[in-house]
């Protein structure tokens, strides 16, 4: 689907935050999968509710699964952790999910790639660049009369 508002193809921009979106998700995976399932204290097991207006923006513009609202309150932090990990699709999820790395992480990625973290996070700013222009072009539509 293209979604068009005004003049600006925002199809565009949603298409170019998924592409870097598996880009960086591909960049952390191994890395993810060795440091968080070994992990006593996981990150996600301290946190809550973590979407902002841009990612519920773009799960709305790219068509994804929107699940962002409660289902079951029973248990301590995100409300997206199960046993086997995350049950959310990577591009699905909060953007500070990408964004946090802990100090365990950035370890084992520096010690397999020592150029690694500065790649994802050069990538990952191109993606909040993204999803801010993202936002400015869906509120110019919003706002022209």
């Amino acid at each position: 689907m293209c979604v068009v508002m005004g003049t600006v193809m925002v199809s565009e921009t949603v298409s170019k935050i998924e592409d870097f979106l598996s880009e960086a998700v591909d960049l952390q995976k191994d890395h993810v999968e060795r440091v968080c399932v070994e992990c006593e204290a996981p990150c996600c097991t301290r946190v809550h509710y973590l979407f902002n207006e841009k990612d519920v923006l773009f799960l709305k513009l790219s068509e994804r699964k929107r699940r962002w609202r409660r289902e079951i309150v029973t248990r301590k932090g995100c409300w997206f952790l199960s046993e086997q990990g995350c049950t959310l699709d990577p591009k699905s999820r909060p953007f500070i999910c990408h964004t946090y790395l802990c100090d365990d992480l950035k370890m084992e990625m520096k010690r397999c790639d020592p150029g690694l973290i500065a790649l994802l996070e050069k990538k990952l700013k191109v993606i909040g660049e993204m999803r801010s222009q993202l936002w400015a072009e869906y509120l110019d539509e919003k706002l022209q009369p």
